[in-house]
């Protein structure tokens, strides 16, 4: 998987619809969240950087994480390019060590927790890392019957129950788990071949 995004990571912001629907969920995290300019940070799975450029300017500073180096390059050149300086990029994923992980205000993640094989240890570990009162916002892809990648194996999961997802994280001690619309999107079921439209929800929490 990590190889794919390695791969498209040079193409990934010339699809116009992408880089419109990462600012369409920024948009909802930002209203949903609220930041005062004084939070610290994580954007897991953060890609080109897309949801974490759209924040930087609303914060103090960002970690932006991936598992695809090729992804974090890219974000370095627009990081540069820019003279930005309160993002900083970070290869790390789920399951490795925290250690080196500093305790965050915010965690934010979009459309990446579909790829995560364990979103149960995916909750614990984000509640491990945000201070208490932290607070979490998810943009993910609805259930889609794996009619949203066209290719296989891309995916560990054919979307995400809303359900299961607000039993994990509460079980991982959040609470005040809630889900709202984040965005749709209109393509191709690689399944059918036919258009259709696929849900983006995003579910806010709060750490105890």
């Amino acid at each position: 998987m990590t190889d794919f995004f390695n791969k498209a990571a040079v193409v990934w912001d010339k699809d116009p619809g992408r880089v419109k629907m990462a600012k369409t969920i920024a948009d909802a995290m930002i209203n949903a969240l609220h930041p005062d300019g004084k939070e610290l940070v994580m954007d897991y799975g953060t890609g080109t950087g897309n949801i974490a450029l759209r924040l930087a300017p609303l914060v103090k500073r960002i970690i932006a994480v991936d598992s695809a180096p090729g992804m974090l390059e890219v974000l370095r050149v627009k990081l540069l390019a820019d003279g930005i300086t309160t993002i900083e990029p970070r290869e790390w994923s789920v399951g490795q060590d925290t250690t080196d992980m500093p305790e965050f205000d915010l965690i934010v993640s979009s459309m990446t927790l579909h790829h995560v094989k364990d979103t149960t240890a995916a909750a614990r570990t984000f509640h491990e890392l945000l201070l208490p009162g932290g607070r979490i916002a998810i943009a993910d892809l609805d259930s889609d019957n794996g009619e949203f990648h066209e290719a296989p194996g891309i995916a560990e999961h054919d979307g995400i129950d809303r359900n299961e997802l607000q039993r994990a994280f509460e079980e991982a001690g959040f609470d005040s788990v809630r889900f709202c619309k984040g965005a749709t999107i209109h393509k191709m079921s690689s399944c059918t071949g036919k258009p259709r439209d696929f849900t983006i929800f995003l579910m806010t929490a709060e750490r105890h």
